[in-house]
């Protein structure tokens, strides 16, 4: 059953709300793929092919791991959400000090994961912002979070 200003069809029979929260997946789910591949796979002997390459790639996966988060969690989780990308972005490093396949933890990415993580959580916030405020449905999602 509908709700009042909801959209019926978009895509497939999928709500626009519906339809938001699939993205947000999608978005989340390169995030954990682009990290799977720049924090566990062996260092490869080809040169970056620009500057900082490996702290843009962190700052990358890291704003794809927070924003769907920022976007779609209430307000009340979102320091448990920040929380855990921070202690995954230093277990991230941990695992690499420990590995056999030639990588090694460094407090650059980290810290490049933490630019990555703000980045996201002012882009979501003003997001957020922009639809919270606009209409019932934003004045109701307000109180709830």
């Amino acid at each position: 059953m509908l709700k009042e200003g909801e959209m019926a069809v978009s895509v497939s029979g999928l709500s626009r709300r519906a339809l938001l929260f699939v993205a947000l997946g999608a978005v989340s789910g390169f995030g954990m793929a682009l990290a799977a591949w720049v924090f566990v796979a062996p260092v490869s002997g080809s040169p970056p092919f620009m500057p900082f390459q490996d702290k843009v790639y962190h700052a990358l996966a890291f704003a794809c791991l927070t924003l769907p988060g920022v976007l779609a969690l209430p307000r009340r989780y979102l320091w448990f959400w920040l929380a855990h990308m921070v202690v995954l972005g230093v277990g991230i490093e941990w695992v690499q000090t420990r590995s056999d396949v030639m990588r090694s933890g460094d407090m650059v990415d980290f810290l490049a994961d933490c630019v990555g993580i703000a980045v996201a959580y002012g882009v979501g916030r003003w997001i957020r912002g922009r639809f919270e405020g606009a209409g019932p449905e934003g004045n109701e999602a307000q109180t709830r979070s």
